[in-house]
């Protein structure tokens, strides 16, 4: 194998110059390169040069075997970052240790991953600047994305009528280090005021095209209050989940405008020329609502925004908070008390249902604290709480998409136990990770390589 490789050396020296006869090239000798595939660990000599034109080294063979930026092939470095978004670091390479008989360890899965991630923000930007939209003779709707063969049968992702875009923060655990700080306890028992370890809040962009489902407040009331509920933790959220298509999603660590500007450029992009209706849904964060409506105003799309629509959950967790306030958490009262205020928001009585709220006040004292928090609550968000328009319209109106995001995307592989991240590693392990949650990994390997392969063939490495 080596014997070959230098004739193809010598091959790729007589190429190079043949190419670039007007060029000045010195030898700068014999230089080793350690290439790491499947078949293990490849170790050989190769010219390096160093080029007058352009003040750069250039390693012909390299070029010419169209070998990586690094040690490990593509294959690898392929294999092992998708098993990292997925799982621990160490855990990423168990398998390929037993099937390869190799010994990767925890470090190198984390170097590969960190390098991986790279070219993940100009792969969504070319990505979304070339959305090849093609019209479908059999709908309307504009398709969007990547096109597979099953069976041979051409398969396109088409979008809905709407879109949606909600927006949810979720804290990661950031190494002490990171942020210039000591961490206030190491113990496994915390002391009195002590937080564990430090957090850096991400803010999770989820966007998704729907078609209208209309139904009534009698149907989401039936969904959310089953024969068989108890207790709040029971309650179900109100959408079917055949309405969304293509769901997308991203994470950025402390920007939370560069979330939402992310989130709705997306959903813009996916429109194509035709610009369709936006539907934000919030789950009451002023401050991320601000946030929401600075970016809009911005990019100027206010006449797309079809609708705010306040998360009908966290609505309900404030209803079972005054229930349980004045009837007592155990009291079977609550329940029917909180069924029937529900029908009343859901049919955009929410003036009736303070003023029931205001009337609990005057019957009993207690728990008149929480019973005022409510009701400011509703009447600080009563313009996004038009519940009878959005159900009539056939708009969502939970935000379970993005609550789901920030658990299955965020939280199983950023928040497991003992883990603590970098600010730039763990924006690198969101940005991987979108890559495969989106179903793009194909895609963006294949961007990558070619990325990487244009570099290397521009210069291989920039002389010191």
């Amino acid at each position: 194998c080596i014997t070959i490789i230098h004739i193809v050396g010598k091959r790729a020296d007589r190429r190079i110059f043949k190419k670039k006869a007007t060029e000045h090239y010195r030898n700068k000798g014999m230089f080793k390169r350690s290439y790491f595939s499947v078949f293990g660990l490849v170790e050989f000599m190769r010219n390096k040069y160093y080029v007058m034109q352009g003040k750069q080294i250039e390693y012909p063979l390299d070029k010419f075997l169209c070998l990586p930026d690094g040690k490990y092939s593509y294959l690898l470095q392929n294999w092992i970052g998708n098993n990292a978004t997925d799982t621990d670091f160490r855990a990423s390479v168990e398998l390929l240790n037993r099937i390869l008989g190799q010994n990767f360890s925890e470090m190198q899965s984390e170097r590969i991953s960190n390098k991986l991630s790279s070219s993940v923000e100009k792969f969504y930007q070319q990505k979304e600047r070339n959305p090849a939209p093609k019209k479908d003779k059999k709908r309307t709707s504009i398709e969007y994305g990547k096109t597979s063969e099953q069976e041979g049968i051409k398969v396109v992702q088409q979008e809905g009528a709407y879109f949606a875009a909600g927006f949810d923060d979720k804290g990661i655990a950031i190494l002490p280090s990171e942020m210039n700080r000591e961490a206030e306890s190491t113990g496994v028992r915390l002391g009195k005021g002590e937080k564990k370890g430090i957090t850096k809040s991400s803010t999770v962009s989820v966007t998704y095209s729907f078609d209208p489902f209309i139904r009534s407040a009698e149907d989401v009331v039936s969904n959310l209050f089953k024969e068989t509920t108890t207790d709040k933790k029971n309650i179900e959220p109100s959408e079917p989940k055949k309405i969304t298509e293509n769901k997308h999603v991203r994470a950025f660590i402390s920007d939370k405008e560069k979330a939402i500007n992310y989130g709705l450029e997306n959903a813009l992009k996916r429109g194509c020329e035709k610009k369709k209706p936006i539907v934000l849904l919030i789950d009451g964060d002023r401050g991320l609502e601000k946030a929401i409506d600075r970016v809009t105003a911005n990019k100027a799309i206010e006449y797309l925004i079809a609708a705010k629509v306040l998360d009908i959950i966290h609505v309900l967790e404030y209803l079972w908070k005054a229930a349980n306030a004045h009837f007592g958490e155990k009291s079977p009262k609550r329940i029917a008390w909180v069924k029937k205020q529900c029908l009343l928001i859901l049919q955009s009585k929410i003036k009736t249902v303070i003023k029931n709220l205001k009337q609990l006040i005057k019957q009993n004292k207690s728990g008149v604290l929480t019973l005022q928090k409510v009701i400011t609550y509703f009447v600080n968000h009563k313009h996004m709480m038009d519940y009878k328009f959005y159900l009539a319209k056939g708009f969502p109106i939970s935000t379970g998409a993005v609550e789901s995001a920030c658990g299955h995307f965020v939280q199983n592989r950023m928040g497991r136990n003992g883990m603590r991240w970098s600010l730039s590693g763990a924006q690198n392990m969101l940005n991987l990770r979108a890559i495969n949650k989106n179903k793009d990994w194909d895609e963006y390997m294949e961007y990558y390589i070619d990325k990487e392969q244009g570099e290397i063939r521009q210069h291989y490495k920039i002389a010191a």
